[in-house]
């Protein structure tokens, strides 16, 4: 027969008090629904736990054998609502994040870090570099994606959304001619005359830049690839080419750099997106960061 908590309890809180209407006024319970319990426990030790001794009690061999077991369950059940208790006031806990180099290090830090000093007791776990097709989805809270990542994908019970939108530019020296000239836009006919500097191919950035070309009917040139955000500016700094960057990126940075927008007069944009779990599978902990990316527009 199964012993269940509520009955070892029941049984301390009589052993502990030295009777059963004592124990019932600890319990807050009715004596019967207390005699019951213990009735049920004794069933399904198969002997005696106590005997009565005068008006209280006095526990057999078999009842002094099971109250430390009895005390080390109450300190479990309280170890267990302490750690709720914490969790529900996000005093520890954990979040799992993936982006990529260029969300993470412009778009997420300031973020994080605001998180952060809100919650200092949930454990921060940030994986940054190439979302690959192998990367585990799963196995993080949130991830942040440079392109829409096909549904079929995605495990049940998580969804996809655009997260925010963000403009494309060229990027080359303050010197360079377009730069003097005081021109503020550039059509892809004259930046394919020109040396360009790519990012990795797993870059979202190089890849929505390579579907705008070809979109114009236009074939990319490949002239110098390098990886990283850092490897792009020093590039495009010593002159090797022109390079792509985003705009909210350079907002947050100094670089030696000028900008020039691309496909006048509209502008190219890229889309980021947001992997999270459906609402029903969120986290104290994910649910407190989004209201926070949220507030933070």
């Amino acid at each position: 027969m199964r012993i269940h908590a509520e009955e070892l309890l029941t049984f301390l809180a009589v052993a502990e008090a030295n009777g059963v209407g004592a124990g019932a006024q600890v319990l807050k319970r009715s004596q019967p629904a207390v005699s019951e319990r213990l009735r049920t426990l004794q069933a399904a030790v198969g002997e005696p736990l106590y005997q009565r001794a005068g008006r209280g009690i006095r526990l057999t061999a078999a009842g002094e054998s099971l109250l430390p077991c009895a005390r080390r369950l109450r300190e479990s059940l309280d170890a267990v609502e302490n750690w709720s208790a914490r969790r529900h006031a996000l005093q520890e806990g954990s979040l799992r994040i993936a982006a990529s180099n260029t969300v993470a290090n412009y778009f997420l830090m300031e973020h994080l870090a605001r998180f952060r000093g809100r919650y200092p007791g949930v454990q921060l776990q940030l994986k940054t570099g190439p979302l690959t097709d192998n990367l585990p989805l799963s196995a993080w809270d949130l991830l942040f994606t440079e392109e829409q990542i096909g549904g079929g994908s995605l495990p049940q019970h998580m969804e996809q959304t655009a997260w925010r939108e963000d403009e494309l530019v060229a990027i080359l020296p303050r010197d360079h001619p377009w730069v003097r000239e005081g021109r503020q836009w550039v059509r892809w006919e004259e930046v394919l005359a020109e040396p360009i500097v790519w990012r990795e191919v797993h870059s979202g950035i190089r890849r929505r830049v390579e579907a705008a070309i070809a979109c114009a009917g236009l074939r990319a040139r490949y002239s110098v690839e390098v990886t990283g955000v850092e490897a792009l500016r020093d590039a495009v700094a010593a002159g090797l080419g022109i390079g792509f960057a985003s705009v909210e990126a350079l907002d947050k940075v100094r670089w030696p750099l000028a900008s020039l927008r691309l496909e006048p007069p509209r502008g190219l944009f890229w889309t980021l997106y947001l992997i999270r779990p459906r609402a029903d599978f969120r986290s104290r902990a994910v649910r407190a960061f989004l209201e926070l990316l949220a507030a933070d527009g």
